[in-house]
């Protein structure tokens, strides 16, 4: 199943570009260099993905499919990344780290953040007293998929939906740099981190994700953009979508010229990833959703042990773990 999806990714960034990199020789190419170091030449469609959306093809790199199935597997527990995917606990693994909850739901339960339990005339009571903008996420969402942007006072607790549990959160008020590149969503760093053997932390990549054309949330994969950024804070590179295309040095909708700019913060993000992931040092992998306050202080809004994002920056700019 992945690699069918690698396929359709690669008709689907053809199609988009109007030609294809993957000759018949480079495609032989990829499958010996597949064989010889992963063992199997049925490793070759994410290779072929990653030459057409970087140009060329680089050896050194490693297909989604080993990464996501065999690396993650030995690096990343299943007991342990399984608590990535609850957002309801993740301001008691890292407490002033993460972004605290106003309101939690589990198992139809509601609780404040200390753990009291509410009943609904309660928590009505409560929402109508905050008065503002909440944003209300299903316990093991991704992608933003699920997530309601809701005035406290228009919240009908008999319509959210029942299946799964819920966080509700302030929408977060973020720095007036981040806000001046696209005001409608969270702008947020994703920060891969790997734990060594040795207990050293790597920064293996920073990017800064934005939305567009009116989206309320970042991810690529809703069709935000990102660009990435070295460990000094500087952007590098062109905004890019999903695949890898470039938009350009400009946001699209603001016009906001993102080369060659530098984040102030870069060292407090840089400093509370390392120091949130030895607080849970029982996985190597995390990738985190960092977003920056209006005083410039970085907060935890999310933490992937599961699947983090990988392939496409992988990509363009891979090879990571040389």
């Amino acid at each position: 199943m992945s690699r069918n999806e690698a396929q359709i990714l690669r008709k689907r960034l053809i199609k988009i570009k109007g030609n294809k990199v993957v000759d018949r020789a480079l495609k032989t190419e990829i499958k010996r260099y597949s064989h010889e170091t992963f063992g199997s030449s049925a490793y070759w469609p994410w290779l072929a993905l990653y030459t057409e959306m970087r140009g060329e093809f680089m050896e050194g790199w490693i297909p989604d499919d080993v990464y996501r199935f065999e690396m993650l597997p030995k690096i990343n527990p299943e007991k342990f990344k399984s608590l990535s995917e609850a957002k309801t606990i993740d301001h008691k693994l890292f407490p002033g780290k993460a972004i605290e909850p106003l309101l939690i739901r589990l198992r139809g339960v509601y609780m404040d953040r200390k753990g009291k339990v509410l009943d609904e005339n309660q928590v009505r009571e409560y929402l109508a007293e905050l008065d503002q903008e909440l944003v209300i996420k299903p316990d093991s969402g991704r992608q933003g998929k699920g997530i309601l942007f809701l005035d406290s006072n228009d919240i009908n607790l008999e319509k959210l939906p029942a299946e799964t549990d819920l966080v509700f959160q302030e929408v977060v008020r973020q720095h007036a740099s981040l806000k001046e590149i696209y005001p409608h969503s969270v702008n947020t760093f994703r920060v891969f981190t790997h734990l060594k053997k040795g207990g050293e932390i790597d920064i293996k990549f920073i990017n800064l994700r934005f939305g567009q054309g009116g989206l309320k949330v970042d991810n690529v994969s809703r069709g935000g953009f990102w660009v990435s950024i070295d460990i000094d804070g500087k952007t590098k590179g062109p905004i890019l979508d999903e695949f890898g295309i470039k938009v350009g040095v400009s946001h699209p909708d603001t016009g906001f010229n993102l080369s060659n700019i530098k984040i102030s913060f870069i060292d407090e993000i840089i400093y509370l990833c390392k120091e949130s992931h030895k607080m849970f040092p029982y996985v190597g992998l995390i990738g985190w959703d960092i977003c920056v306050d209006e005083n410039g202080h970085p907060f935890i809004l999310e933490w992937n042990a599961s699947n983090p994002w990988f392939w496409d920056i992988e990509a363009n700019y891979g090879p990571l773990f040389l």
